[in-house]
């Protein structure tokens, strides 16, 4: 038996480098490049449309797409009818994929960079590339790095992870700013040790009458708000004409809650102490049937409801009020939104919100409450499994101790995601190597020796795992190439296939040819789902055509609520920054159009007016009016704030649906590198965060933070979609 050496594998040459990576890569494609055609493929005729199912990958909610392709150009995306998580609807971003796949600004093929941060980068053939990767990984042993992001694939990250355990590394840490934010990995940690299932909980909303959401924007970016806009519709248009009742407590009116039938202005870290007052409030007012009064008195605690009421800027009758709606309700839904998750207490806000879940006695997954948590549908797929934040913090405590000789990155940018004072960028200085995946030349790829960009979503192959399962079926979600490589770019699934054959225990661990032999050996194992189809090949194919496998029907297991029979002890929140030097609350949140900053390379999205203020390509400061009054500002003067961490200045946006005391500011802008659409416009307001976590180390306190607000005397003029004359200053001429 001929055994194949890591240093054989080097004198292969680049021609031989090249037969393999070519073969993995092109094997499967269905596709010619020129356009108009000369010979068209069979499938498609010049002039008429074609239409292919996929996944939106610009957030992790796994969101079926079908793309219109004309003439070998996709040309508009749309929600997939079919698929169960989205049902034909399709958001803002998923619509704006296409600028991603056309975007002037990618990686057009192999580059090194002789020094990093130069932005000069040397285009290679992709055999050096390659060989380079190997060289590096063969001295690195077993002091590799993978950071990968929420949207990279599954079977990219299974592969990662097999090679990782196969060179004796550790697994890859999983970490960006969307899953970070929302706090994916709190909201699962707490599934699995409340509900004794791990995994992401989902809300029936459809089934609801009451909703008492925390700050959890489901209508704005919070984890599948495409999906739970649908469940909305059905909430608010029940049978017999009952219509639901939704109440949103957060210190900054979202989208949700703009909506909403109760907007309560919530102070920023008082929502453990209004979850708790509203199940101390229904135990001893006895509101409700005698069941949930009697989980209620188990769960109430010591608690000051009028300190309660005080944080909601209302009274205690008031929040009897809400909590007699909540009690009385047939199906009521507290959901614990993306602030809680970045408190110093925020596993046990978390558990405070869902105490009033089993109170209801939704926490048992019952209709109308939180819907069953499914099992994997095969042990073998990847879902979104993600790391909690000290999982990061560790690795660049590793890279600054010069634990790690090279580090890879795929699908995330934490130069850009993470606040400065974790110290990634400095980190970077003693790692020796950095290969970024990215297709574009981002806030982390600057710092990169070499850059073998990734195909983006709508050219390569891969599965997603959605979560939630807003649907209410365990999904796995088809991902293929619509069109053929717009440039000299390679599956990174396939270039770490070519890699492992240079070392034996990985080539072991991943012994497939390309990563479709991959992915076909993973889905056709699938049991048979609702596409049907016993035969692999079929199976395959519909699993492609219908964009993804299904079960033919929900799971219908129910089971009672948590033997809970204590209250849930929450301790103080504790604010970043002395009160009387930095008087302001800050509350940052994920703007619907830019979201987590991934959207700021797209023109569409830039120019896309915010929902709730019309401005867009901007930062801006929201104040209440109370607030402006007292610094007297007005919109668009530019102000300083500044937390113990750090400062910015932007413009301020009057905002009379915001707390006087916070301070809200969007995400999502604040780039320097990204593309000429992100480059320089706003500012990064994770500059006012630090690297503080919760009492358990898991988790960044981000939600926590006090700012200070200091007139500059400066103005800019806000890009506003509305009139910014003032009523009175209207001339009315009669005709």
């Amino acid at each position: 038996m001929t055994h194949f050496s890591r240093r054989d594998f080097l004198k292969v040459g680049a021609a031989g480098t090249a037969t393999v990576i070519l073969a993995g890569c092109q094997s499967h494609e269905r596709w010619v490049e020129l356009e108009p055609y000369v010979r068209a493929p069979e499938e498609q005729v010049a002039g008429v449309a074609n239409w292919y199912a996929s996944t939106c990958r610009l957030c992790p909610a796994g969101c079926g797409i079908v793309v219109r392709v004309m003439n070998g150009r996709a040309v508009k995306i749309e929600g997939s009818p079919d698929h169960p998580v989205n049902r034909g609807k399709l958001c803002a971003r998923g619509q704006a994929g296409l600028h991603l796949l056309y975007n002037p600004d990618r990686v057009t093929g192999a580059v090194r960079q002789e020094k990093r941060g130069e932005r000069k980068f040397k285009p290679i053939h992709w055999n050096e590339g390659i060989n380079t990767l190997v060289e590096r990984l063969e001295f690195a042993g077993d002091k590799v790095a993978v950071w990968i992001g929420g949207t990279t694939p599954g079977h990219v990250v299974d592969l990662f992870t097999r090679f990782t355990d196969a060179i004796g590394a550790p697994p890859p840490v999983r970490y960006d700013l969307y899953t970070g934010f929302h706090g994916y990995h709190a909201l699962a940690h707490h599934s699995e040790t409340v509900f004794e299932r791990g995994g992401l909980p989902t809300y029936d909303l459809g089934r609801a009458d009451a909703i008492f959401s925390f700050g959890a924007d489901f209508l704005g970016t919070w984890l599948s708000s495409t999906g739970y806009g649908i469940k909305y519709g059905q909430f608010r248009s029940q049978e017999f004409g009952k219509r639901g009742y939704l109440v949103q407590f957060e210190p900054r009116m979202s989208t949700t809650g703009a909506v909403a039938d109760r907007w309560v202005p919530v102070l920023p870290g008082a929502d453990a102490l209004v979850a708790q007052a509203l199940v101390t409030l229904i135990a001893e007012e006895k509101l409700g049937s005698p069941e949930r009064v009697e989980r209620a008195k188990a769960l109430a605690g010591d608690v000051d409801v009028e300190s309660a009421a005080a944080a909601c800027e209302t009274s205690v009758e008031e929040l009897v009020k809400l909590a007699r709606v909540f009690a009385t309700a047939d199906h009521p839904i507290a959901i614990p939104g993306s602030a809680l998750t970045g408190q110093n207490n925020g596993m046990e806000a978390i558990a405070a919100v869902q105490a009033l879940n089993i109170v209801a006695g939704s926490g048992g997954m019952m209709l109308g409450g939180l819907m069953p948590l499914s099992e994997q549908p095969a042990a073998d797929l990847v879902g979104l499994t993600l790391s909690p934040y000290a999982d990061a913090q560790t690795l660049i405590d590793r890279m600054i101790n010069g634990d790690v000789y090279m580090l890879l990155v795929h699908g995330a940018n934490p130069a850009y995601d993470l606040p400065q004072e974790t110290g990634f960028v400095d980190a970077l200085e003693n790692v020796s190597y950095i290969v970024s995946f990215n297709p574009m030349v981002d806030e982390t790829t600057r710092w990169a020796d070499l850059v073998l960009p990734d195909r983006t979503y709508l050219e390569g192959w891969g599965y997603v795992i959605p979560a939630p399962v807003v649907g209410g079926l365990p999904t796995v979600s088809s991902q293929q190439p619509v069109v053929p490589p717009l440039y000299d770019v390679h599956s990174t699934a396939d270039v770490l296939l070519t890699v492992t054959k240079g070392f034996p225990a990985a080539a072991q661990a991943l012994p497939w040819t390309d990563e479709v032999a991959f992915l076909k050996e993973i889905i056709t194992a699938l049991p048979a789902g609702a596409a049907g189809g016993e035969d692999a090949d079929v199976r395959w194919a519909r699993y492609l055509q219908t964009g993804g496998w299904w079960p033919e029907s929900a799971p219908g297991e129910t089971a009672p609520p948590p033997a809970v029979n204590e209250p849930v002890a929450v301790a103080p929140t504790e604010y970043q920054g002395d009160e009387n030097d930095y008087p302001y609350h800050l509350y940052l949140y994920m703007p619907v159009a830019l979201s987590d900053g991934s959207g700021a390379n797209s023109p569409w999205l830039q120019g896309t007016p915010d929902p709730m203020t019309t401005i867009s390509w901007q930062t801006w400061a929201e104040i209440n009016p109370k607030t402006a009054k007292e610094l007297d500002v007005e919109n668009g003067d530019v102000v300083t704030i500044t937390s113990p961490y750090g400062e910015l200045k932007v413009p301020v946006y009057v905002y009379p649906a915001v707390r006087p005391d916070t301070v809200a500011i969007p995400l999502g802008q604040g780039h320097s590198d990204y593309g000429r659409y992100a480059r320089k416009r706003g500012h990064n307001p994770l500059k006012l965060i630090g690297s503080q976590t919760d009492a358990s180390g898991d988790y960044l306190a981000w939600s926590t933070v006090r700012v200070s607000i200091k007139r500059t005397g400066d103005h800019k003029t806000l890009a506003l979609f509305e009139s910014t004359i003032e009523p009175e200053e209207f001339v009315h001429d009669p005709v």
